[in-house]
């Protein structure tokens, strides 16, 4: 192998080393993340993980037990999603920075966005960038 090949390898390993790095961040970063939401009065607490799982839910009253079981259930539903938007929130401002820019982090995570969305319009590209390479062995 030539020196230059050898420099390249190398700066290869150096740029996987970082990226590996940033990855490993990211991931605890997101490991710790937690969002709790409050009902509008005050009457629940809602406590989630980076995947939305709900960690603690608490009754902070008792005036849920004057609620009827559709205004409980509202509440409860409610009061999750709430929860889980703000942890939404929290990992989009972690992974946003490793993104191509433009793309919204939050329609990504949310699934608004897919990979066939992420793909480039090929349809100005040079041939050479859109034709199959063929392998040369």
């Amino acid at each position: 192998m030539s020196e230059v090949d050898e420099r390249r390898v190398e700066m290869l390993r150096e740029e996987y080393e970082r990226q590996m790095g940033r990855l490993e961040d990211m991931q605890r970063r997101m490991k710790e993340v937690s969002a709790t939401a409050l009902s509008r009065r005050r009457e629940l607490s809602v406590t989630v993980d980076s995947q939305g799982v709900i960690t603690e839910l608490k009754f902070l009253t008792d005036a849920y037990r004057k609620l009827a079981r559709n205004e409980l259930s509202e509440l409860v539903t409610r009061t999750i999603a709430d929860a889980r938007e703000k942890a939404l929130d929290q990992v989009a401002e972690i992974v946003g920075p490793s993104l191509p820019p433009g793309l919204n982090p939050k329609d990504l995570l949310s699934g608004e966005v897919g990979a066939a969305d992420l793909r480039p319009d090929t349809s100005r590209m040079p041939d050479v960038l859109t034709e199959p390479r063929k392998r040369q062995f």
